[in-house]
C-alpha cells in the first residue's frame, strides 16, 4: 500500500476518486465517539462543508453550520440526522464575522475546532464594501478573523483543532504578501484563488506553532479533486475533461473529518493532508514560503483584521464609533 500510496501522491491521478479507492480509504468509518464536542463548519450549506458538517453531527458532535442562505441553512438541519445550530453570516463580511464571533461567545458555547471550507473563486476582481478584494476576503482574512475571534473559545476546550480546507492549485502559485489581494497586474481569478491558498497553507503553519502551548492542533488539507457546485460553476472546462474521475462530496471530506474526529488526525498540526497522510506543500522550488514570508502574511492579517477583533484595544473601539458617527 506505502508503494501505491507514493505513487499516487506523485501523480494527478492521487486526486481523483481512484485515490480514495486505491488508498482503501472507507468514507463512513466512525472514529472516537465525538458526543458533546462542538465544531463549527464555515461553508457548511453545500458541496464538502455540508458534507462534512453531516459526518460530524451523525457521529456526535454538536455542529455550529456557517453559511449565507437561510433556506440553505434550514435544510441542512433538516436533512441531518444530528445537532445542527445555524448562523446566518455573510463570510465576506469582517463585520458579520465579528457579530457571529460576539454572539458565540456570548452564547457560552464550547470549540472543540474549527473547519474552515468557505472559498470563493472570481473571473473578475471583487473589492467588498469594507475595501477587501473578495478572494482575500472570503479566503485569507475572513478566515483569520473567525479563528482570532473565538481562540478565546479553543483555548478553552483544548486540546482543539483548526482546519483549513486548501487545494491543490495552491501548488501553482508562491506566497506572494505584497499582491495577496491581487491589485497588481491583469486579474487571474484563477490565479488569485492559489494564492489565497497557499497563503492557507502558509497560515497553518504559522498558527500550529503560535497555538501549541495552548493545545491548539492545526492542519491544512486537500480534499482532491471534488464535483462541487464550485467547480460546476468556475471551472466548467476542468470538470468537462475530468468529470468522471471527480470525487463525490463525502469522498472530499474524509480528511477534514478524519483531522477533526480521529485520534490519528488529531496527531498531527501544521502539516498539509491529502488522503489522511501528510505531503509536500512544494512542488517546485518557485513556490517554496520562507520564515519570513510566513511572518509577513501573519502582520499583513493582523493589521487588516484589527478593527474587526472583539477584543480589540478600547481606544480603537473608541475610534471606530467616532468614525462611525
Amino acid at each position: 500500500m506505502a508503494a501505491i500510496d507514493t505513487a499516487l501522491d506523485k501523480s494527478l491521478l492521487g486526486y481523483t476518486k481512484l485515490g480514495v479507492l486505491a488508498r482503501r480509504i472507507d468514507v463512513g468509518e466512525t472514529f472516537q465517539d465525538i458526543s458533546g464536542a462542538h465544531v463549527m463548519v464555515t461553508g457548511a450549506t453545500g458541496g464538502i462543508g455540508r458534507a462534512t458538517a453531516q459526518r460530524l453531527a451523525t457521529s456526535g458532535a454538536v455542529v455550529h453550520a456557517v453559511g449565507r442562505s437561510p433556506e440553505k441553512l434550514e435544510a441542512l438541519q433538516t436533512d441531518t440526522n444530528g445537532t445542527i445550530i445555524t448562523h446566518q453570516t455573510d463570510l465576506s463580511d469582517m463585520r458579520s464575522i465579528e457579530d457571529l464571533s460576539a454572539e458565540f461567545l456570548g452564547a457560552g458555547h464550547r470549540l472543540d475546532g474549527i473547519v474552515n471550507n468557505v472559498g470563493v473563486m472570481t473571473h473578475e476582481r471583487v473589492v467588498t464594501d469594507e475595501g477587501f478584494e473578495l478572494t482575500y476576503a472570503v479566503n485569507l482574512l475572513g478566515q483569520y478573523v473567525l479563528v482570532m475571534n473565538l481562540l478565546p473559545a479553543l483555548v478553552a476546550s483544548s486540546p482543539s483543532r483548526i482546519v483549513m480546507v486548501s487545494s491543490g492549485g495552491m501548488y501553482s502559485q508562491p506566497l506572494d504578501v505584497m499582491n495577496i489581494q491581487s491589485s497588481e497586474g491583469e486579474y487571474d481569478g484563477t490565479a488569485a484563488y492559489a494564492r489565497t491558498k497557499r497563503g492557507q497553507v502558509a497560515l497553518a503553519e504559522q498558527w500550529a506553532e503560535t497555538f501549541a502551548a495552548d493545545g491548539i492542533r492545526v492542519n491544512s488539507m486537500h480534499p482532491g479533486w471534488v464535483d462541487t457546485d464550485g467547480v460546476r460553476d468556475a471551472l466548467p472546462t476542468f470538470r468537462r475533461l475530468t468529470g468522471p474521475l471527480l470525487r463525490n462530496e463525502a469522498q472530499g471530506a474524509d480528511s477534514i473529518v478524519w483531522l477533526i474526529a480521529s485520534d490519528d488526525g488529531g496527531a498531527h498540526t501544521g502539516q498539509f493532508i491529502h488522503d489522511r497522510k501528510a505531503r509536500p506543500t512544494h512542488r517546485m522550488n518557485r513556490t517554496k514560503t520562507s520564515d519570513a514570508e510566513r511572518a509577513d502574511l501573519a502582520a499583513v492579517l493582523a493589521a487588516d483584521a484589527a478593527p474587526y477583533l472583539t477584543n480589540r484595544p478600547a481606544q480603537s473601539q473608541e475610534n471606530d464609533d467616532a468614525t462611525n458617527h
